[in-house]
């Protein structure tokens, strides 16, 4: 004895109904697993950091009287000076004709 294909749709329906799920007989895509994600907004929008936050050039030109103590900065030159020293700097920027006739010899 076979149990016809619609009778078996309406038990599936009546049983999606009483457990609460989603009765999609036809299987087509309904985006549920792309809704269940955590949102990606706030992490995105965390990323670049608070755009309220003073930083020590702003306070600079705010109150141009004061002279505000930035360590990190400070580190960072005498870190540069040092390197300068033991002749690990940047190299000296070229001088010279800056026409650009110098740049078509060398192509052709």
């Amino acid at each position: 004895m076979a149990v016809s294909r619609s009778r078996l749709l309406k038990v599936a329906e009546l049983s999606a109904k009483i457990f609460d799920q989603n009765f999609n007989p036809t299987g087509t895509r309904t985006g549920a697993q792309i809704l269940a994600k955590r949102l990606k907004g706030p992490t995105v929008a965390a990323y670049y950091g608070d755009p309220d936050l003073l930083k020590f050039k702003h306070l600079k030109t705010l109150y141009p009287g004061f002279k505000f103590a930035d360590l990190e900065e400070e580190y960072r030159l005498t870190m540069l000076e040092a390197r300068k020293r033991r002749g690990k700097g940047a190299p000296k920027k070229k001088k010279g004709d800056s026409s650009g006739a110098s740049k078509t010899k060398k192509r052709k």
